[in-house]
């Protein structure tokens, strides 16, 4: 019985061993080599017939004489165009309900209302966007914090990128407030704010004089503000009009806040303001406006992007998932392109200068050396209507495919024809 016990207790322990050596083994070290007809890396130039080198989900390498290793997995792509997956700084869409009814709710997050199986996030992966801000909608003062995912992952934790980020601060009157009644309550909120902290700091330091323990925190409800006030969380402020915009600038100027402007379609008519402020900018959805010329009662068509652009404004584009057209970036960037943007502008506008905005360009938004490989294969050029996502990878996984997508081939399959029944006589 001792020899029985004591070869089980060696087999136990030499399987331990090795369990354990597997256990601290070398991680296996993928490697993969994307040979593309075009790539656009937003970085610098476009790169024909070139490679772009990735290993454990970072981009190694990019360029025409790039040295592909002997174990790398070769992608054929080379009559596709591979570029950084597009990125879309504001959306209120994914949630399963919003909050739009508590007006000063800033410790509620997003993160606790996202729906991965909502089809806006399906919908998303499929037209190329990787990346995406999900923060309260427009009709709430203080509507809470946002949440960075990805669109693709069955749970919210599988689809995190970032937990708390962003805030959003909404200048639209609610709950039929006027807006000098909406501008006294945010004021309101931030003198009792204020108050508060100087109440916390003076306990603190008579407990310290003292030589007290101190572990009183600081409320949860306000410490989002607080993170805001202390350039731990960004400040997106909806300006509905025009008129809002010097009230946003105030706020950022009084608080000293990190603000980024999203805004009604009426407030190009603020541009020189904005471009003073050098905030960066969300857009609306809605890129084309007609005004009525008071001198001549005229309509003159607005091309807001151009606008911008002519003014020096940095933005990003946003979507409509309402309206087929603007629900799409590529299409937002297309029409800027098509009134006089310049290209290069308007693709960094769904790329680079989102994720600047949401703090996620060191790692997405270009293709370039330690960034990560999260791109998508184009059956065309980006900003052709006849292009579509072939693929998308997310760092260095393929995680849609165009010929897999079943709900697409539904829908694009030929309708069946109804034939009339035989005559049997």
């Amino acid at each position: 019985m001792k020899s029985r016990s004591h070869i089980t207790f060696i087999s136990i322990l030499l399987t331990a061993c090795v369990l354990n050596a597997l256990a601290h083994a070398a991680p296996v070290r993928r490697k993969l080599a994307v040979k593309a007809g075009r790539i656009i890396t937003i970085a610098g130039k476009d790169v024909k017939n070139g490679v772009i080198l990735i290993k454990d989900g970072v981009i190694k390498a990019v360029g025409k004489e790039v040295e592909i290793p002997w174990d790398a997995f070769v992608i054929e792509a080379k009559d596709r165009v591979v570029m950084p997956g597009f990125v879309l700084a504001h959306t209120s869409s994914g949630l399963d309900r919003a909050n739009e009814n508590m007006p000063e709710v800033p410790f509620i997050s997003t993160f606790d209302s996202i729906d991965p199986i909502s089809t806006f996030f399906e919908d998303s992966l499929r037209d190329g966007v990787v990346t995406m801000l999900v923060l309260p909608g427009n009709n709430t003062l203080l509507g809470g914090t946002g949440t960075i995912v990805k669109p693709y992952g069955r749970t919210v934790e599988a689809m995190l990128i970032k937990r708390y980020t962003g805030l959003k601060i909404s200048l639209r009157p609610s709950q039929n407030t006027s807006r000098m009644g909406h501008m006294q309550r945010f004021r309101r909120y931030m003198s009792d704010l204020k108050d508060y902290l100087e109440d916390y700091e003076q306990k603190k330091a008579d407990a310290e004089e003292e030589k007290k323990p101190f572990d009183e925190e600081i409320d949860v409800t306000k410490q989002p503000m607080v993170d805001l006030l202390n350039k731990r969380l960004t400040a997106f402020v909806y300006c509905d009009r025009a008129a809002d915009v010097s009230k946003a600038i105030e706020i950022k100027n009084t608080h000293k806040l990190d603000t980024v402007l999203v805004l009604g379609p009426d407030c190009y008519k603020a541009v020189g303001l904005i471009a003073r402020s050098k905030l960066p900018v969300i857009l609306d959805s809605q890129l084309v406006v007609w005004e009525t010329n008071e001198q001549t009662n005229e309509e003159e068509m607005k091309i807001i992007p151009m606008i911008f652009h002519k003014a020096g404004v940095k933005f990003a584009f946003q979507i409509d998932t309402s309206q087929y057209g603007r629900r799409y970036l590529w299409y937002q960037a297309a029409t800027a392109v098509k009134y006089g943007m310049k290209r290069q502008e308007a693709l960094k506008s769904i790329t680079l200068y989102p994720a600047q905005f949401i703090g996620v360009d060191d790692r997405l938004g270009s293709i370039e050396a330690g960034k990560e490989a999260t791109l998508i294969f184009l059956t065309g050029d980006p900003l052709d209507a006849q292009s579509w996502v072939d693929q998308v990878m997310v760092a260095g996984e393929i995680v849609y495919e165009r010929a897999k997508d079943e709900r697409l081939k539904k829908l694009l399959e030929p309708p069946l024809i109804m034939q009339e029944p035989k005559d049997t006589d």
